[in-house]
């Protein structure tokens, strides 16, 4: 019987994040795509997380947003956490510049609707220090294609209700089961000083840093980041 790994993705993303990932993972494990539910604030969707769940403990990845929304489960249900795996995200609060954008653009939504994602954006969560490739490409067109599936009713609901965060590191230091949190060394979109002040006296705390700038991690950084998951998930 293949373990289960529960995983819930970030902003305007799908299932179609983790598709890179699935043939490296799926001989071992049975792959388990979690959405957001739109309306519900982090209590709430911890929650509904918890009432989803038919195991006592799961195995929880998140990526970005996702890995915001799984920590915050876990220090609400800690019994019910198996391992944690965060991808691509530093649990605590947003600063204020970018809480003040994400307000602006809110609001702007709200006003003239909401026009999708801009390529620019898209290949500002990708590495491009290579230029554009044939690979690099595709995952632009692949983050833009979950955008617009998604479409304006979940961009307003992510904005308007997973913007406001608090610092999680205290509760990740108490955790008592394994934690891994896997992000580029160079993601704008990560705190590398908040992550450098996570307390691991008690080592079951892992840190993974990989080269590059890449946000889009379960794309681009595949094969590693399914490898690191294997271990994580193994206990090796």
């Amino acid at each position: 019987m293949r373990k289960k790994l529960y995983l819930i993705a970030g902003t305007m993303c799908n299932e179609k994040l983790w598709f890179e990932m699935s043939p490296y993972l799926d001989d071992a494990f049975e792959l388990i795509y979690l959405n957001v539910p739109k309306g519900k604030g982090f209590d709430e969707l911890a929650q509904y997380y918890n009432d989803t769940f038919t195991e006592d403990k799961v195995n929880l990845i998140g990526f970005s947003l996702g890995g915001y929304v799984a920590t915050y489960f876990a220090k609400c249900f800690p019994e019910r956490i198996e391992k944690l795996f965060v991808i691509s995200n530093s649990p605590t609060s947003l600063p204020n510049d970018e809480l003040n954008q994400r307000r602006d653009i809110l609001k702007y939504v709200k006003a003239h609707g909401y026009k999708g994602m801009s390529r620019k954006k898209a290949e500002n969560l990708l590495d491009m220090s290579s230029g554009v490739t044939n690979q690099t490409e595709r995952f632009v067109e692949l983050v833009m294609t979950m955008d617009r599936e998604l479409g304006e009713s979940e961009f307003v609901s992510q904005y308007q209700y997973t913007s406001e965060r608090e610092d999680l590191s205290p509760a990740i230091r108490q955790f008592s089961f394994t934690t891994h949190i896997y992000y580029s060394e160079n993601d704008k979109l990560i705190n590398p000083q908040w992550l450098a002040g996570l307390s691991n006296d008690y080592g079951r705390l892992s840190l993974i840093s990989t080269k590059g700038s890449g946000h889009m991690l379960p794309l681009e950084k595949a094969k590693e980041l399914s490898n690191h998951i294997k271990m994580w998930a193994l206990g090796l």
